[in-house]
């Protein structure tokens, strides 16, 4: 998921401060995976940005004793957008689907109108899931899963009435910022490969990861680690391609048939 395309930004875990979770989150099984659950944080007036997010992981680690914080992604009145457990990870906000579904919440109030921008986040991650499993899961509200009236009954209203918000014309999208955050990353990639060998880690590895994820490989969670299951998805694709060396190593050559191919 590129933060270029939030109307708000996007930060990941290590931008918002993440603490490390107390047991390693688990992957999700992409062929078990049905739907996207939508949740908002029940409190009214609540807190936005990164103190929401820092404020619900708090909540869920050192009162009810999770492993983490419990969604894999957070979205702000601002349109602003937090990678919580993040991309193909088993969360903890829907009891009985965690195992099924990702879910996304709302820091906002979800019994008052959820302004445009944060409408536009909510649609833009709901898309980047669906095209990451193919495009043919379900969209619904916690109050669906459970005894629950969440994700409040302005908000639960709007998925029930299709999702409806004006995305904007296609000038909207930074297309040539993207394209030069990605560069950027190819030049460095090009000068020190990725490897499990090397113990990559960082922003890089976890781009790589989640489009790896996109396009049907299964590089674990997206966590910035290079591990085991991350060098096999890049030996594996690399096989794919047919004209790159098999080697498991996320070179330039590698990163720009992911990324550009």
């Amino acid at each position: 998921m590129s933060f270029t395309l939030m109307p708000g930004g996007w930060m990941n875990r290590l931008e918002w401060g993440a603490r490390e979770p107390a047991k390693p989150f688990r992957a999700l099984r992409p062929n078990r995976v049905k739907g996207v659950v939508l949740h908002h944080s029940g409190v009214e007036g609540g807190p936005s940005g990164i103190a929401a997010v820092r404020a619900f992981e708090a909540y869920h680690m050192d009162t009810r004793k999770w492993d983490g914080i419990a969604y894999n992604w957070l979205v702000d009145a601002a349109g602003g957008v937090f990678e919580g457990r993040g991309a193909g990870v088993r969360g903890a906000a829907t009891r009985g689907w965690n195992a099924r579904s990702e879910s996304i919440c709302y820091t906002g109030w979800g019994y008052d109108p959820v302004p445009t921008v944060a409408l536009k986040a909510i649609q833009l991650v709901i898309d980047d899931v669906q095209f990451r499993y193919g495009g043919s899961l379900w969209v619904r509200g916690h109050r669906d899963m459970s005894s629950s009236t969440c994700p409040g009954d302005w908000l639960y209203g709007w998925l029930a009435d299709g999702r409806r918000v004006d995305q904007g014309p296609p000038s909207d999208i930074d297309w040539a910022g993207i394209v030069a955050y990605l560069t950027a990353f190819k030049d460095r990639v090009t000068v020190t490969p990725l490897s499990r060998r090397r113990r990559s880690r960082g922003e890089a590895v976890r781009l790589a990861q989640s489009h790896l994820r996109h396009r049907g490989y299964s590089p674990g969670p997206a966590d910035g680690i290079y591990g085991r299951r991350t060098a096999a998805a890049v030996k594996q694709f690399e096989k794919a391609m047919g004209f790159l060396k098999p080697d498991g190593v996320l070179d330039g050559a590698t990163w720009t048939a992911l990324f550009f191919v």
